[in-house]
């Protein structure tokens, strides 16, 4: 692991932050292309500027994904910002948590879906393959940077990771996340030809299979002793996994119950 990737001159690039940056860089253009393949007919626009729009869009994303992600960090680490909470504004300091970026991300998503007259179904039934692979390629970061590692194990399942300094070895829980992320990539990708023909499947379908991917890791990458347990989830995260796999599930049954546009009996 190395938290400091390389320099460029007296600058110094952290390994978290190129891959996150790479995360958006790889996936943004890729949406951007889809958007403007499958969504610009349905609005009447030319891809070349549904393509512009989309990158557009993200200059605001980028920004509530990170913040959100932050909030999320300061709600699961609360303890660690009591009596100062200016110092979640520091973002230099570290410290995301996915779905907190996940929920900024949707949110800005819904406001400019709303304002251009975009169908939002469409949009985010796109983007749930982006960001999975923005995902995968983020966890990367984290394990260069050796954060958000699992609980104690053996030496021969585990990795040491010498930012936490206790020489003990631990489950590499990024990598396992990062493999997860790529899979799922794959496959929501294979499987859209067929699930883009209904509204809303694409996306709940990301939601039920990343939830269960995250609510299984949690079991070894938090211990019951872990003072940010929360009854009978081991993490806020856990508990995000199980209503978001949940909700998901619903949304599938809805889909898969009712008819589709132009079905006749």
């Amino acid at each position: 692991m190395r938290s400091v990737l390389f320099h460029l001159g007296p600058v110094q690039v952290y390994s978290y932050g190129f891959f996150l940056a790479l995360s958006f860089v790889i996936s943004i253009p890729l949406l951007a292309r889809d958007i403007g393949r499958f969504l610009a007919p349905d609005v009447g626009i030319s891809p070349r500027e549904a393509f512009q729009k989309t990158l557009d869009l993200f200059t605001w994303i980028i920004p509530l994904s990170v913040f959100g992600a932050r909030l999320f960090y300061a709600f699961e680490n609360h303890a660690e910002f009591s009596g100062r909470w200016l110092a979640v504004l520091a973002l230099w300091d570290g410290g995301l948590v996915y779905y907190g970026g996940l929920f900024g991300a949707v949110a800005g998503a819904y406001f400019f879906m709303r304002k251009w007259g975009w169908p939002m179904a469409r949009f985010y039934d796109l983007a749930a393959a982006y960001i999975l692979l923005g995902h995968a390629i983020g966890r990367v970061g984290c394990w260069f940077s050796g954060c958000c590692y699992g609980v104690v194990c053996d030496a021969a399942r585990g990795v040491v990771f010498p930012s936490v300094g206790d020489g003990l070895s631990r489950y590499p829980t990024q990598l396992w996340e990062m493999a997860g992320d790529f899979l799922l990539f794959l496959a929501i990708l294979g499987v859209r030809r067929w699930t883009l023909k209904r509204p809303w499947m694409t996306f709940s379908l990301y939601g039920l299979t990343y939830g269960i991917l995250r609510f299984g890791i949690e079991f070894w990458r938090r211990g019951p002793s872990d003072p940010r347990t929360l009854g009978i989830f081991l993490s806020p995260s856990q508990a995000v996994s199980a209503l978001m796999v949940l909700a998901s599930a619903i949304v599938l049954l809805w889909i898969a119950c009712s008819r589709p546009k132009g079905h006749t009996p």
